[in-house]
């Protein structure tokens, strides 16, 4: 049901003003994936030490924690459901092709590794060419500093608004809120540092963005909020969090430990040397002692000599680092362990680890892939199903059995993967699952299936061909010919 432009404007209020909320957390997690941490882990010591040196300093494991499941979810198709047992989904092509005219293929990529990191990130799918004879359309990531979806009271699927805000480059702010019925556009001018201009009503400066009042208001032909939210870790009542959230104070405390070991290092980590019983020179007009580091500057071709037979020469031992070192591997191991990430995602190298050990240190992360693929499925599907609305199919755009196509999350090499696939061969499985088992996209299935055809078709040609071993063929009454023309049997004489 269409809104007034009061009521569109107070909308847009209410979710600007929860946008304005999120912004300080959704900072704090990016600055950590990124390896911006603050230096407060550093002590006085430190800095006197190195100064600014290691102003940017971080030993991040923040990214390698979000990256990790991020970069094992990949959609590869869909397929949409009839119904009819007799009639078995295949993936669906015109879903394929919209998929990867939006490059979709990359870019869902990015949409996982923004919610990893942000515990959220937003899908926009609208007409590419809103006048185009033939609409087409276009679907694009968003981001979670940008972008916010309101659900119906008590519901946690049904939208009913969304808003994406973001800066110009002109000297305005824009805004789309987003409605079921329709779209309103606004903006408004922002100072030279990019803040909203003062004013005692800030959030209500919003003005219509064109000119002409059509430019201000768009019917919305889908009937549906076109904006799609993901969550990364969904909750009933709590809001999602990001992959690194609990890893985040284990990464200070890690980053203080490796800065007081740098500072241990510059302060003990060569051996010292002593010397007693020495006599220094003096200095003849004052008889004070005279005590020149030049002296005691050790070199190759440089050694130490004292007059007085008593004097005596020796070193400190260099400081320990090893404490540092197992603390520092202590907190490497919980984060791995309180993220589900691979051991082997953290060693530099891997040794003496049979195949199976490392199918069971993967097995949490892939379960935890696997149940992020539920989720995000769900998504993908209404992303899908959005935008077949906004080709006018309203058959695909309404269809309830959307299937989301993944690729295998768990990482095997060749030879277990094939492996396991003959063995689904020998229980009666279809050659197009073992071929989505195998990791094959479904463009790549349907082009293999059509190889498979153009392959049979050869060899019954061959077959054709095929003569007796005296070098004759025979021809239609039963005669044999010679083979001078290599014409097909059954051609004759």
């Amino acid at each position: 049901m269409p809104v007034s432009a009061q009521e569109a404007l107070r909308i847009t209020t209410v979710l600007e003003q929860e946008l304005d909320r999120r912004q300080k957390e959704i900072t704090l997690w990016n600055d950590f994936y990124k390896g911006e941490h603050n230096l407060g882990f550093a002590s006085d010591r430190f800095r006197q030490a190195f100064g600014g040196l290691f102003e940017r300093f971080a030993d991040n494991w923040c990214e390698v924690v979000c990256d990790a499941p991020a970069e094992r979810l990949t959609p590869v198709g869909f397929r949409f459901g009839t119904g009819d047992e007799k009639d078995p989904p295949a993936a669906d092509k015109d879903a394929q092709r919209i998929w990867q005219t939006s490059s979709m293929d990359a870019w869902s990529r990015v949409a996982h590794t923004e919610a990893s990191v942000k515990s959220r990130s937003f899908v926009l799918v609208w007409a590419a060419d809103p006048d185009a004879d033939e609409v087409e359309p276009e679907i694009t990531v968003e981001d979670a500093t940008q972008c916010i979806v309101a659900y119906e009271p008590g519901s946690r699927r049904r939208r009913k608004a969304a808003l994406k805000r973001w800066d110009g480059d002109d000297g305005y702010q824009y805004a789309t809120l987003y409605l079921r019925d329709e779209l309103w556009k606004w903006r408004r001018p922002v100072s030279r540092s990019g803040l909203v201009l003062p004013s005692s009503l800030a959030l209500s400066r919003w003005q219509a963005r064109g000119d002409e009042p059509d430019q201000q208001r768009i019917d919305n032909p889908l009937k549906r909020v076109p904006m799609v939210e993901l969550l990364n870790r969904p909750r009933l009542t709590d809001d999602p969090t990001p992959e690194h959230r609990q890893v985040i104070p284990i990464q200070g405390a890690l980053n203080k430990l490796i800065a007081d070991m740098l500072t241990a290092s510059e302060a003990g980590a060569f051996p010292a040397r002593w010397g007693t019983g020495i006599d220094l020179p003096k200095d003849p007009l004052t008889g004070q002692e005279i005590d020149d580091p030049e002296l005691w500057r050790l070199a190759v071709n440089k050694m130490l000599r004292a007059s007085n037979p008593a004097a005596r020469f020796g070193n400190f031992e260099a400081a320990d680092l090893s404490n540092f070192v197992a603390g520092i591997t202590l907190l490497t191991e919980h984060i791995s362990a309180l993220s589900r990430t691979p051991p082997t995602y953290f060693m530099g190298k891997v040794q003496n680890v049979s195949a199976d050990g490392l199918t069971v240190a993967d097995a949490a992360l892939a379960s935890k892939c696997r149940d992020k693929t539920l989720f995000l499925g769900e998504d993908w599907e209404e992303v899908v199903r959005l935008a077949f609305l906004v080709k006018g199919d309203e058959r695909r755009g309404n269809n309830p059995l959307a299937e989301t196509i993944w690729r295998d999350v768990e990482y095997r090499t060749e030879a277990q993967h094939i492996d396991a696939v003959l063995k689904k061969k020998a229980l009666g499985v279809p050659w197009r699952q073992l071929m989505e088992d195998a990791g094959y996209t479904p463009t790549q299935i349907d082009r293999m299936e059509r190889m498979l055809e153009q392959d049979a078709e050869r060899a019954a040609r061959a077959l054709a061909f095929k003569t007796p071993d005296d070098g004759l063929d025979p021809g239609l009454d039963g005669t044999d010919v010679p083979l001078d023309g290599l014409q097909p049997a059954g051609a004759g004489a």
